[in-house]
């Protein structure tokens, strides 16, 4: 300005995006992904941060999680944007949701992001899962079942009424030994928009029933 004095921002200019990486913890394993972005909804409200909304009649939290989690699994590595109307200290936004934030939701960090960047679930390209099982498995028994499912040319499946090729959504399937000594497994699996692998249809081809183990998403891999 003539003055000296800086220029009012509009309110656009004043709108900033805020991407949260959370993990999904055990008492939210059975939550879906719609009652997840409900939760999501009440507890960016509950936090008191000045909230951005969708425009409309029935305006609401805007908000974009990055990738659905199927029923019965964990995360440590979710990610969710949302929009403010106008910037907060970073410290204070984190501090805010904690303390809003239901119990198995936790918040492990924030940061700003520009707001010309593509939605969250476009850059999605992968996902990487560990599995632990609940009756102990032998290490080289569960190697030859992996290495016999990676080595078909196919693994054709059907989801919601339509056959599909699972081997090509697999990028990598590991037998693996945690901490304690148990034998795991790891996958990182194709998640880009009509193309996602899921570890309980990749477990399944394994010979493994839904009720021999316990999923937890341990990354999230982005794209351009």
């Amino acid at each position: 300005m003539a003055d000296g004095s800086a220029p009012e921002m509009s309110d656009i200019e004043n709108i900033t995006r805020i991407r949260v990486q959370y993990a999904k913890g055990s008492s939210l394993r059975f939550t879906g992904h719609l009652d997840m972005q409900r939760i999501w909804e009440r507890t960016l409200r509950r936090s008191g941060l000045p909230l951005h909304y969708s425009q409309g009649f029935h305006s609401r939290t805007r908000l974009n999680l990055a990738s659905a989690l199927p029923l019965g699994f964990t995360s440590e590595v979710e990610l969710l944007d949302f929009w403010m109307e106008h910037p907060q200290p970073l410290e204070e936004v984190h501090d805010k949701l904690t303390s809003a934030a239901p119990p198995g939701l936790v918040i492990k960090s924030v940061h700003n992001v520009d707001l010309s960047e593509a939605s969250l679930q476009s850059q999605m390209r992968a996902s990487d899962f560990e599995v632990t099982f609940f009756t102990p498995q032998e290490r080289h028994k569960l190697l030859s079942r992996v290495n016999a499912l990676l080595g078909k040319q196919q693994v054709i499946r059907t989801r919601r009424n339509k056959t599909y090729d699972l081997r090509p959504l697999i990028l990598n399937l590991e037998v693996i030994q945690s901490d304690e000594g148990e034998t795991g497994l790891w996958m990182r699996l194709l998640a880009e928009p009509n193309a996602t692998g899921r570890p309980d249809e990749v477990l399944d081809a394994l010979g493994f029933e839904n009720t021999d183990y316990l999923v937890c998403r341990t990354q999230l891999i982005l794209g351009d």
